[in-house]
């Protein structure tokens, strides 16, 4: 199995170099239906998006390998296909500056990291949920020459705080969307689920930007029973503020600079939360056997920077990128109390291929001191620390379709030493209908 799957990645890789290239620039401006595989509808796509109705529908499948170490040698396959209709309401209804979103997804598939590895950092970030589910319903509008955007309805945290575009060009959970260990910690809501909420940006000037969010700090909304229907406003159950601070050299249109991106911020649920040592008496709850002492509130608090360090030209955007991201939270609360991920990234590496992007990263977890004195006082395998390096290449086949093969290696997974570490080989592949 294992000559076979690294056959496969090699193959993959090697392949990207004899791909015809499709120059996105060279086609500007794209037609609508080149950007679609079932295209234009005959014309009817490009005919609603001028009266402001737009259709997108994503298909991203994973089949990956633990080819070496972890509980077992199998392979696991995953997907999840989401839909997206936006309103333009300036066009569709003469509302100046507003959009009107819906949006859904359908999963299935089982987790490698659960069954196959036992780690922490799952390998695959399109698992969770395995199920058709509502996901989010909300209108944003725009003020001030679009510098306050105001965004309400049913919206996920993860969406707007703790996110950076370079992190979905990975395979691996460990930074896909968010860093893993903030909705691990807490309940924070990421995609495939919504609460109810509001979020306001504010651009202060072209490299300052400041994010504030309140949400339902619920937990009980993302259970599977109610298929992300849960519209209940349950408050007493908690209530979740969020605030960023983002400062974005050279990001703006005309910029000639290396663009980069750095935010610091803050996530802080008020639901209860329960003391991974001590008891209602102070003692550890797991040698008394009394209930754990509670909480009221935890937060995590967030830094990512990534800053381009070279371009291969002044007018392209291919180039190399190092990205880092830090949370951290109370030990009392947290699994993760420490979280650290960096890595790189490069698009248009290899000639001819502009558009591809190549990419590593390490990420570390390290678990709780409160959680390991736990885990001592009833002779259990102390976690320590989990960590987990990837390697990926995307290979943009079209403008609605692309190949990624994929390398992680997980180091001591599950924290404790007690699994072998494990080798993961396998492929993503997406698709824009």
């Amino acid at each position: 199995m294992k000559k076979c799957f690294g056959f496969i990645l090699c193959a993959l890789m090697a392949a990207a170099s004899a791909i015809p290239y499709y120059s996105y620039a060279a086609e500007e401006p794209a037609s609508e239906g080149s950007l679609y595989m079932l295209g234009d509808w005959k014309g009817e796509r490009s005919r609603l998006s001028d009266k402001g109705v737009t259709f997108d529908s994503t298909f991203v499948c994973d089949y990956l390998a633990n080819v070496a170490g972890g509980m077992q040698q199998a392979g696991r396959y995953d997907h999840s296909m989401g839909w997206d209709i936006n309103f333009d309401l300036e066009k569709f209804a003469d509302l100046g500056g507003t959009q009107f979103h819906i949006s859904g997804l359908w999963r299935q598939g089982q987790n490698l990291s659960k069954a196959v590895i036992g780690n922490d950092l799952v390998v695959s970030t399109i698992y969770g949920h395995e199920q058709f589910r509502f996901y989010s319903l909300y209108l944003e509008k725009t003020f001030w020459d679009k510098r306050i955007s105001i965004k309400a309805g049913r919206i996920a945290a993860g969406d707007d705080f703790a996110s950076s575009s370079l992190y979905g060009m990975f395979v691996s959970n460990s930074i896909d969307g968010v860093p893993i260990s903030v909705p691990i910690n807490l309940f924070f809501t990421v995609y495939p689920t919504a609460t109810w909420g509001t979020r306001a940006k504010v651009i202060l000037n072209d490299d300052f930007y400041i994010l504030s969010g309140i949400y339902n700090g619920d937990k009980g909304v993302e259970r599977d029973s109610m298929y992300g229907l849960d519209f209940s406003l349950r408050l007493k159950k908690g209530i979740a503020f969020a605030q960023e601070l983002a400062y974005v050299p050279n990001t703006a249109k005309d910029s000639k600079g290396l663009p980069g991106h750095y935010k610091a911020g803050i996530y802080y649920n008020g639901a209860v939360s329960k003391d991974l040592y001590s008891d209602i008496n102070g003692a550890s709850y797991s040698v008394s056997g009394l209930a754990q002492k509670k909480h009221i509130g935890n937060y995590n608090i967030y830094f990512h920077a990534d800053q381009m360090i070279y371009r291969e030209d002044e007018h392209s955007d291919q180039g190399l990128t190092p990205l880092a991201c830090i949370t951290l939270g109370p030990e009392n609360l947290n699994k993760f109390p420490f979280f650290l991920a960096s890595g790189m990234a490069y698009k248009g590496l290899i000639p001819g291929r502009d558009t591809d992007s190549t990419a590593f990263l390490i990420s570390y977890a390290k678990y709780s001191e409160d959680l390991k004195r736990s885990e001592q006082d009833t002779n259990s395998s102390a976690q320590h620390y989990e960590i987990a390096l990837e390697f990926t290449h995307r290979v943009n086949i079209t403008k609605w379709m692309y190949a990624q093969p994929d390398l992680q290696y997980i180091i001591q997974p599950g924290g404790t030493g007690d699994i072998d570490d494990a080798l993961v080989i396998g492929a993503q592949f997406g698709f824009v209908f």
